[in-house]
């Protein structure tokens, strides 16, 4: 990814970092713990619904969205490559490996979350199919 604007707060990265094992590791109640009590998942306008037609608010529904998420793919595993944070917002820069429910082949795509946390938790998360939108979105450069 190279260098694109400043690195994210230790602190930051390793909430990050615990997020994501813990999604690959489908343990959805850790991942809440990390969570803010008003916490919302925003999805990129290019990706396909297949779960929900709602932006998913609060811990429940978050949850929810993300449960069926997960049980539409035989295999998905995010790896975050690098971290940029731009005020309370960071980006993350992911290798995503996924298998859909039934199919053939492998998805292996870069893409991009961004996370804003608050007082040491998450309390936003957004889904982004090209990492250049999510780095706009922050207001920071390649």
């Amino acid at each position: 990814m190279g260098n694109r604007a400043p690195k994210a707060a230790k602190e930051n990265v390793e909430l990050l970092r615990r997020f994501y094992e813990f999604f690959n590791q489908r343990d959805l109640d850790a991942v809440l713990e990390l969570c803010s009590e008003d916490v919302e998942l925003y999805k990129d306008p290019e990706v396909v619904e297949v779960v929900a037609a709602f932006t998913p608010r609060g811990p429940d529904r978050v949850a929810q969205y993300l449960r069926a998420w997960l049980e539409s793919w035989d295999e998905y595993v995010v790896r975050p490559q690098e971290f940029v944070q731009s005020g309370e917002e960071i980006a993350a820069f992911v290798q995503l490996r996924a298998r859909g429910k039934g199919a053939q082949f492998d998805i292996e795509e870069e893409m991009a979350d961004v996370f804003a946390i608050r007082k040491g938790r998450i309390a936003r998360l957004r889904l982004y199919v090209r990492p250049g939108d999510a780095l706009e979105s922050i207001g920071a450069s390649a």
